[in-house]
């Protein structure tokens, strides 16, 4: 019994951890800046919304709950993606 139910958490996380990569592949990074310059990332992203790109803005870092404390200097962050399907499109765009 307990065998059965280690092959099946293990299928479960192998199945979990291939959605995210699969997701993750689907967009582009297109810039990453800490405090003032990433505001200007946060225009970049609001142009390229407005033009009809689909575009995503990640701020602070994507850490768990337990590292979260050592990484408070780096709350500041901002990072833009592009989805792949308009990677082209909007570099055209931010030249």
């Amino acid at each position: 019994m307990e065998t059965i139910l280690i092959i099946v958490l293990g299928i479960t996380f192998v199945v979990l951890v291939s959605i995210r990569a699969v997701r993750n592949l689907q967009w582009v990074r297109f810039g990453e800046a800490f405090g003032k310059q990433g505001e200007a990332l946060l225009d970049d992203y609001t142009y390229l919304t407005e033009q009809g790109i689909t575009c995503r803005v990640e701020h602070g870092l994507p850490t768990g709950r337990l590292f979260r404390p050592l990484a408070k200097n780096l709350d500041d962050r901002v990072a833009l993606f592009v989805h792949r399907k308009d990677e082209q499109k909007a570099r055209q765009l931010l030249k």
